[in-house]
């Protein structure tokens, strides 16, 4: 007796198609899991906006221009290519990928890395060269309650906080009457080459001073880079209270009194440094002395370079939304639906076969009536 095939062409195609979709929808299920010291980041990316936004209101009211080209969100935080107390060439992609509030969340990360408490003391050691990512640090240290002591190289690179009357410490001086930071720069130097301006016209020397002047932040200065090296230490353990450490030696930028040459600065690793004293170096500044003292040094150099490691946009059309990027959360498969898909799709396979051997039996009770009997 001829039986025809019992399972339905019809019950295949719609298992097949209950497969695809289910396939596609447990493919498109992700979850976003916050990373550690979620709120934290959340916290300095906004207190970072907020400096910004701050701080542009006060360069409009105060007729400060600002380049649409170079600036192109209209920050404030981006300098001209040229000035007084520019001391060398700077990277303009770098100082646009830094006017990102989200950049404050990469300072916490790596700050929470070393276990930091709210009042431990850190030796920071910054320049003019980058203000964005200086509020980006200042930012995740105000919010984590860290007791910063700070000595800053004023003058800048290109596009930094080059102009003569707006230095870097005439942008913390607005952000502090504000409110938003409860510390600021204890001490400054020059910066430039030694770390005395060498080669810097005498306007430009006359502008730096009179910016620490009106800023009321004392002069730090040598006769030699090696002088100005062993005057930033001495400042530094004349900042920190008695029978207290430094629990880690933060570095953004490059100033020589900090990574001691040009050659150094481009040897040192990014990040955290806990081998530091091991090495040698042929001249010594503030970081190999720090590390010499058992102190964790924290090296940023190129914001850029974080900014594409954290996933973070290099190329800024409009500003960043607050908490966006992989430094606050990442995104998972959805175990829970894949498993409910999975379910689903052996429940249909089970019912087809049910129904498969259901029709066998059915047809195997069929009489053929031209079977002889």
């Amino acid at each position: 007796m001829y039986r025809p095939s019992l399972k339905s062409g019809r019950s295949l195609v719609a298992l097949f198609v209950l497969s695809v979709v289910l396939f596609y929808f447990a493919q498109s299920s992700y979850l976003h899991i916050k990373t550690d010291n979620y709120e934290l980041k959340i916290a300095a990316s906004q207190l970072m906006k907020n400096a910004m936004d701050s701080l542009k209101v006060e360069l409009v009211n105060r007729k400060f221009e600002i380049n649409p080209i170079d600036d192109p969100l209209q920050t404030g935080l981006i300098g001209m290519r040229l000035s007084s107390i520019t001391t060398d060439r700077g990277l303009l992609s770098e100082k646009q990928a830094s006017v990102n509030p989200n950049i404050a969340a990469i300072f916490v990360e790596e700050l929470t890395k070393l276990k930091l408490t709210s009042g431990d003391n850190l030796a920071v050691g910054i320049t003019g060269s980058n203000p964005s990512a200086n509020i980006a640090l200042y930012s995740a240290m105000q919010v984590m309650g860290l007791n910063p002591k700070i000595i800053v190289a004023l003058s800048s690179a290109s596009y930094g906080a080059n102009r003569e009357e707006l230095t870097w410490l005439d942008m913390e001086r607005i952000l502090k009457d504000k409110g938003l930071f409860d510390f600021g720069v204890s001490y400054a130097s020059i910066g430039g080459r030694e770390d005395l301006g060498v080669g810097m016209s005498d306007n430009g020397m006359n502008s730096l001073r009179e910016a620490m002047n009106r800023n009321n932040v004392p002069l730090l200065i040598g006769s030699s880079l090696a002088e100005n090296v062993d005057i930033r230490m001495a400042a530094y353990e004349e900042l920190l209270p008695s029978d207290q450490r430094y629990q880690v030696f933060v570095n953004v930028g490059a100033g020589l009194a900090n990574v001691g040459s040009e050659p150094n600065a481009n040897l040192i690793p990014e990040g955290v440094n806990r081998k530091l004293a091991e090495r040698e170096y042929e001249k010594e500044g503030v970081m190999m002395k720090m590390a010499k003292k058992n102190v964790t040094v924290l090296h940023f150099r190129r914001i850029l370079r974080w900014a594409k490691n954290y996933d973070l946009p290099v190329v800024i059309d409009t500003m960043p939304e607050v908490g966006k990027g992989k430094v606050f959360s990442s995104l998972i498969h959805n175990q829970t639906i894949n498993i409910l898909c999975l379910i689903i799709l052996l429940i249909a396979i089970v019912v087809v076969i049910v129904f498969d051997r259901h029709d066998r039996r059915f047809m195997a009770n069929i009489v053929d009536p031209d079977e002889e009997l």
